[in-house]
């Protein structure tokens, strides 16, 4: 995989890197044995799971309590994400069972990075299409996809809660005004991503998560 693969879809990665070589067969450790990985570790540490997955050496419950390890601090979540979401593994098109609770148990981090995720795919693709980049611009529409999809299957409350937050920013109010800033989105893009958020909540279930 060339360098910077991810960087064109998920901008906000900041780094250039290698894509790891795969790993033989059981050389995936226990997460919860190692000290936290970097971002990019975490990275190359997705990419090799999901390889494994996909191709039947790893079973959906074993991924999952990899998966639980790579949650556990904040490069490991945003590594994970960034693979999961702009990457070809089908695992959160329909996320199986034992992966969608540990991302439940993630919590409000998990869901405040998958709204981050679905805010900037969405501001990404409007940028791409201007640009004339029809690949890229479907890159950032699977992370927009995939990220709305998800935010339906966490716990509604917390779910609800960051998109109103979010929702906020794009009027020019609270938190998340910084996080838009920091991108440089333009009005058509804060159009665009409030129109998302309100599809989003729209799609919401009322009540307390299946896993509390």
């Amino acid at each position: 995989m060339p360098a910077g693969k991810w960087a064109a879809v998920y901008p906000s990665c900041g780094i250039l890197w290698q894509s790891a070589k795969p790993a033989a067969t059981g050389a995936v450790r226990n997460m919860h044995q190692e000290h936290p990985l970097s971002f990019a570790e975490a990275i190359n540490r997705t990419e090799v799971l999901l390889q494994q997955w996909q191709a039947g050496a790893m079973t959906t419950e074993a991924l999952a309590q990899q998966l639980a390890g790579l949650l556990s601090s904040a490069d490991g979540r945003r590594g994970f994400f960034v693979v999961a979401l702009t990457g070809p593994s089908p695992l959160l098109d329909q996320p199986p069972t034992p992966v969608l609770e540990q991302l439940h148990r993630g919590g409000e981090a998990v869901v405040d990075l998958v709204v981050r995720n679905l805010a900037m795919g969405t501001a990404m693709a409007l940028e791409h299409r201007r640009q004339g980049h029809g690949e890229q611009a479907q890159g950032s529409l699977q992370v927009q996809r995939r990220a709305q999809a998800l935010l339906t299957q966490l716990d509604p409350l917390a779910v609800r809660q960051r998109l109103d937050q979010l929702l906020a920013a794009t009027e020019g109010h609270g938190a998340d005004v910084a996080f838009l800033e920091r991108w440089n989105y333009d009005a058509a893009q804060g159009q665009a991503i409030a129109q998302v958020v309100a599809a989003t909540q729209g799609s919401l279930t009322w009540g307390k998560s299946q896993f509390v």
